[in-house]
């Protein structure tokens, strides 16, 4: 009876794991695809940004995260108005050719895209990948000083 009852236990504490595991799995599955879907802006992916800043056709780069942390890195030629500012700022926002937007994993992104398709600014773009994959991928970045301003 005993050797019946912990066989029993194992075996419902193993079900329950393969399901615990199998719902992580469909989360996280979910997440990218849902992820991905999320922006309401088209996306530039890092090859199409870096040759239309070749071609001189670049639009304006804005990295939305904090000062502190776009002194660290930034893509080179973005200037830096955080989220919390873009309201206050819109006026910056007029670029001939379109405003990319980016953050480090997209959720400010996502935010700031938000506030400025609402404010009717035109041709918002998103970097596909967010400012990880440009890391991720060795691109060029520049570090230090607060570039609040440059268009």
């Amino acid at each position: 009876l005993r050797y019946d009852t912990q066989t029993m236990t194992i075996n419902l504490m193993t079900g329950l794991i393969q399901r615990r595991l199998l719902a992580l799995l469909l989360l996280a599955v979910f997440s990218v695809v849902a992820h991905a879907a999320d922006y309401m802006s088209p996306g530039l992916t890092p090859e199409q940004l870096l040759d239309k800043q070749d071609a001189d056709k670049a639009p304006m780069v804005v990295d939305v995260r904090k000062p502190a942390e776009f002194g660290v890195a930034h893509i080179p030629g973005a200037i830096n108005i955080p989220v919390d500012e873009i309201e206050n700022r819109l006026n910056e926002f007029k670029h001939d050719n379109g405003v990319l937007i980016y953050c480090i994993n997209g959720s400010r992104t996502r935010q700031a895209e938000a506030i400025l398709l609402g404010a009717d600014i035109p041709n918002v773009y998103h970097l596909e990948g967010t400012f990880s994959g440009w890391i991720r991928d060795k691109r060029p970045i520049e570090k230090g000083g607060v570039k609040k301003s440059g268009w």
